[in-house]
């Protein structure tokens, strides 16, 4: 009888002891903040903030900062023919157009189209970006090449094959090659560089400087002294 009891005891000390490190490994795995995810991968301290920062004040400077152009005299100038070298808009999506699509993609408000067939887009909301200038109506906008067709050709676009320059002439998977911007406006832009048109609104000339820039830096174009005088101008406006 005697050890019955004694080996109870004994049993009873085993468990108790058992109970006490389950609970310790416990209250220590609660304590401990997880550093793993069920795959094993180690979970990031939070110490990344500086490089977060670095990147954003390089990607902030990338934004502002011109690209570098090959500086050129203007070519080839006197061989140039809009229509036979660039071609027109071309067919997008069934017969909405480069101009139709972009005037979808651009309205702040569901458009509307001139007939059934949804072809030619009536009415929406837009708004230039180089004057501030909205409009409802779609006819008073044009379709603008921000570095214009007669400037790319001479800028060396004359040496492309015609695919490239109908591939530039329509060119929407860049949202600052192609904008719409007031009829009277786009007339009187031509298709001159910066050293001779800017954007009647002096807050818009950072953009457009940087836009005109990497649109050349992309399509490896050049610029003139006098353009790049005019771009340096206007970035600083930045």
């Amino acid at each position: 009888m005697a050890d019955q009891i004694g080996f109870a005891v004994v049993i009873g000390l085993v468990v108790a002891i058992a109970v006490g490190v389950l609970a310790n490994r416990n209250a220590s795995r609660a304590a401990a903040p997880p550093t793993t995810v069920s795959t094993g991968v180690t979970i990031p301290r939070a110490t990344t903030s500086g490089t977060s920062a670095s990147s954003s004040t390089a990607a902030s400077t990338r934004s502002t900062a011109l690209l570098p152009l090959t500086i050129a005299a203007p070519s080839h100038q006197d061989s140039y023919a809009r229509a036979d070298d660039f071609g027109g808009w071309i067919e997008v999506r069934g017969c909405q157009d480069t101009r139709a699509t972009l005037l979808l993609r651009l309205s702040q408000v569901p458009v509307t189209f001139t007939s059934a067939r949804t072809c030619t887009v009536r009415t929406g909301r837009w708004v230039d970006p180089w004057s501030g200038v909205v409009t409802t109506i779609a006819r008073n906008f044009q379709i603008d090449h921000t570095v214009p067709l007669g400037n790319a050709w001479r800028s060396g676009a004359w040496s492309w094959t015609h695919q490239r320059r109908v591939a530039y002439a329509n060119d929407l998977a860049d949202t600052d090659h192609l904008v719409p911007i007031l009829a009277h406006e786009n007339a009187s832009k031509r298709d001159d560089g910066p050293e001779s048109w800017r954007p009647p609104n002096p807050s818009a000339w950072c953009r457009y400087a940087l836009d005109w820039d990497h649109i050349k830096a992309t399509w490896n174009l050049t610029a003139t002294a006098a353009e790049w005088s005019a771009l340096r101008e206007m970035s600083a406006t930045c």
